[in-house]
């Protein structure tokens, strides 16, 4: 009994150690990206897209849907969403959604060091809230970058979002965050 005790008490100090580690790789890796070009996948229920974003760790993001012609764009205090069938895209103060939280750099360091990155059915990520909205960001176990999020729209939709970094830190212009060009 006092054999398996033991074990058991070494294998979880390992295990907490070896997150340790990781949270700290997480942290060391998004200190030093300004940026991402990323591919994703974003599932709304049962309704699937793809696409392509650029993130710029301001809280700005400009993203393109393949297939709706849909493109998202955030300049880092709103957001707009605007759609091919419509010719009036749809604003927001990006404060009251949860990207003002998501693609702000320094808030994701903050909350990893203040949480404990957890390990389910072999996804590595840190649980956050913000505005009574629930928000699971996951990281990638080897390259410790950013790897989605999933949390509820403003319709109170399920909103899981898979991405695959392309590129980092890239140069950027900054006219791709503009949203006037949509006024």
């Amino acid at each position: 009994m006092k054999y398996f005790l033991t074990t058991l008490l070494i294998l979880a100090s390992m295990t907490t150690k070896t997150y340790s580690e990781i949270k700290k790789k997480i942290i060391n890796t998004l200190t030093m990206s300004n940026n991402y070009e990323f591919r994703f996948t974003q599932k709304i229920n049962k309704k699937k897209e793809t696409g392509n974003c650029v993130l710029l760790f301001n809280r700005k993001i400009n993203c393109k849907y393949d297939n709706s012609d849909k493109i998202l764009i955030s300049d880092g205090k709103n957001l707009i969403i605007k759609n091919k069938n419509s010719d009036i895209p749809n604003f927001y103060k990006l404060k009251n959604t949860t990207f003002y939280k998501i693609l702000d750099k320094n808030y994701l360091i903050n909350e990893l060091n203040k949480s404990n990155i957890k390990n389910k059915n072999g996804e590595i990520f840190v649980n956050l809230n913000y505005q009574d909205i629930g928000i699971k960001v996951f990281f990638d176990k080897e390259k410790h970058l950013l790897k989605g999020w999933q949390t509820i729209d403003m319709y109170n939709n399920s909103v899981f979002t898979e991405i695959k970094i392309l590129e980092i830190n890239k140069i950027i212009d900054e006219d791709l965050f503009d949203i006037k060009k949509f006024n």
